[in-house]
């Protein structure tokens, strides 16, 4: 990504409850960049000092919420239950790149809540899919730009079709 060429605008994802999920195919992964203290304009920090990170994924989805809204979702993946369920989704679908990867397939499931420790609120537990890019994607070093053939869309009653081959589910 180009630090002076902008990402395209796109709804965030939010789990709120058991079951909430996103699924679609990823079009951007953005740098780590730091999580701020909730209400804040401060850097989150862990146990160590270390400011806690996040990356923002942009995922193409058939969510829209009407006039205006392509569908596009960011999902800004931060905490050791998030990227662990993302990154065990990878391993399973034999994906040896350290981060997702343009056009691949992603789910990520908010599946249910954890046991709280300490007084704490209960942690989310998350459960991924993944496949891998189905093709490559064009270099840069192409001779002409290559145009983008549309996502899997089927439309009708299927929707976004599902990868090929899934990964299949976490063990959660």
């Amino acid at each position: 990504m180009n630090f002076f060429a902008p990402s395209a605008p796109s709804q965030y994802v939010k789990f709120t409850n058991p079951g909430d999920s996103v699924a679609g195919y990823v079009e951007e992964v953005g740098n780590p960049f730091p999580v701020n203290e909730y209400k804040k304009d401060t850097p989150k920090l862990d146990s160590k000092g270390n400011p806690v990170m996040q990356v923002r994924i942009i995922l193409a989805t058939d969510q829209s919420l009407g006039d205006g809204d392509d569908g596009r979702r960011s999902l800004y993946v931060s905490g050791w239950r998030m990227t662990t369920a993302i990154g065990d989704a990878m391993r399973r679908a034999g994906e040896t790149a350290e981060q997702p990867q343009a056009g691949a397939f992603l789910k990520l499931t908010f599946a249910r809540h954890g046991q709280a420790t300490g007084g704490n609120v209960p942690p989310k537990v998350y459960v991924a899919e993944y496949t891998k890019p189905t093709r490559a994607l064009p270099t840069q070093s192409s001779q002409e730009p290559q145009p983008q053939a549309p996502n899997s869309w089927q439309g009708g009653t299927g929707g976004w079709g599902s990868p090929q081959e899934s990964a299949g589910p976490a063990p959660w």
